[in-house]
This record gives structure tokens, C-alpha cells and sequence, in this order.
């Protein structure tokens, strides 16, 4: 069952920002995928590379959380940090400058994958490459992945 919890435009971002809570799981994952993007195509004019490389990287960023940042049977809930567990939180909204910036947050704690695999492991460096800048904070009540497009964006 895919869960997204709430979509909608924060105050703070009257212009069209973003706001998704989003269960940890990967069937939720694919659904935001495909919600983000059409909220893109709605919001900013990018190329299709572009587009893609903005996608995808986000599309990363929610899918590491929904695979490492809570145990396979957490959705209790987190008082403390106001988020539910197993719940991934995305904003994305573009700035006076003209850029696009997306936060996805986690209330979790990093769960390692016990696979040894060599194809694995790749997720930040992706991140990383496609965003023209990304920051990733992480500490007792979770993670937080920052990821910035400047221009060419068209909003």
C-alpha cells in the first residue's frame, strides 16, 4: 500500500513550495517519485537532463531514508522530535534567487545494510553529483539532506 500522508503549500512558501509527508517505505518512495516530478513540471522550467538529474537525486535522497533511517517495523511514532517514525518529511521550494532547494528529513536512526554487496553504497556520492550542492546533517533525532539547484532554473 503506498502512503503519502499530506501534500500541500506551506505558508511559508505561498509560491508554489512543496510540503510531503511521505511513509518509509519503498512502494511510497516510487509514488513520491512520481508526485515530485510533477510538481516540478509545474513549478520550474529545467531541460529534460536537468530535470532528471533533480528527480533522481531527490527520488535518492527520500529512498536512502525509507531503506536505512528506521528498523523495518518502526511506526510508532517519535514524540520528541515531532515527526512519526517510519515518516519522511520533503520541502521543496525555489528562493529569491531563483533556486530550488529540497530538504528531506527523517526522524530515524541510520540502520546499516548488512549486505556486502559492491553494487550498494552509492546513494550520497549520486546525491552529490547530480545537485549542485548538497548537505547532510545527521545526529540522534535523524537526518536531514539538503539538496540546492541554481540557475538555469526558470520559475
Amino acid at each position: 500500500m503506498v502512503r503519502i500522508s499530506s501534500a500541500h503549500r506551506p505558508p511559508e512558501h505561498p509560491d508554489g513550495g512543496l510540503t510531503l509527508s511521505v511513509t518509509a517505505t519503498p512502494e511510497s518512495a516510487y509514488r513520491f517519485r512520481q508526485l515530485f516530478a510533477q510538481w516540478l513540471d509545474a513549478t520550474v522550467s529545467v531541460d529534460a537532463e536537468r530535470r532528471s538529474d533533480i528527480v533522481l537525486a531527490v527520488y535518492e535522497a527520500v529512498a536512502n531514508a525509507a531503506e536505512h533511517a528506521y528498523p523495518a517495523d518502526a511506526h510508532s511514532g517519535s514524540p520528541a522530535s515531532g515527526t512519526p517514525s517510519g515518516a519522511i518529511e520533503v520541502r521543496a521550494h525555489t528562493t529569491r534567487e531563483e533556486s530550488l532547494e529540497v530538504t528531506v528529513t527523517d526522524a530515524g536512526r541510520w540502520k546499516s545494510d548488512a549486505s556486502s554487496s559492491p553494487y550498494r553504497g552509492r546513494g550520497l556520492a549520486l546525491i552529490s553529483a547530480l545537485s549542485d550542492a548538497s548537505d547532510v546533517s545527521s545526529g540522534p533525532g535523524g537526518t536531514s539532506v539538503t539538496l540546492t539547484w541554481h540557475q538555469p532554473l526558470s520559475v
